[in-house]
């Protein structure tokens, strides 16, 4: 399964202090069992600054787990930020076993959408995730690993989904 946070941050101010405690809750999260690895991407140019955590998880039942609940999953870490979000969503999907690897210098490019029978002008084809879990935001993702300049254009000229590169390496397995 997949667990994706999606975040607007809106207070430059406290901008770093965000990405220094998100980067230590990353590592945490890998410490509780059923969390197998973690990423995070930034939108390419959009303002306020867009970010999306993709994780990979085993189950729904992590977020029941003791491990999680004890170590303040589900937002309670984050509570001092709540105000500068002006979005922060949490959905898990199925629809793939892990969240994918991408590097460095790849992107990935990721649309919502009430069908995934939604014809997307995109060069290859993407990988549709079903939301199950958590916030529930959408009912479907489309994700698309390395989207070519061309199709990201085209995507973002007609407002449809985020154009992401990676904020930080993955980490875990």
């Amino acid at each position: 399964m997949i667990y994706m946070v999606d975040h607007i941050f809106a207070n430059p101010q406290t901008e770093s202090a965000w990405h220094e405690w998100y980067a230590g809750y990353l590592h945490k999260l890998l410490g509780v069992p059923g969390f197998g690895s973690a990423q995070r991407f930034k939108a390419v140019a959009e303002v306020p600054p867009r970010f999306l955590a993709m994780y990979s998880v085993e189950s729904a039942a992590v977020y029941d787990s003791p491990a999680y609940k004890n170590m303040g999953g589900g937002g309670s870490q984050s509570a001092r930020f709540h105000g500068d979000y002006r979005l922060w969503t949490r959905n898990l999907f199925e629809g793939a076993d892990q969240a994918p690897v991408v590097n460095e210098g790849q992107c990935v490019y990721a649309l919502d959408s009430d069908s995934p029978d939604r014809k997307l002008l995109l060069s290859q084809p993407p990988l549709w995730l079903k939301s199950v879990g958590l916030h529930q935001s959408t009912r479907y993702r489309a994700i698309v690993l390395d989207v070519s300049a061309v199709d990201a254009a085209k995507a973002t000229a007609k407002g449809e989904g985020h154009f992401y590169a990676p904020y930080t390496p993955r980490f875990g397995r």
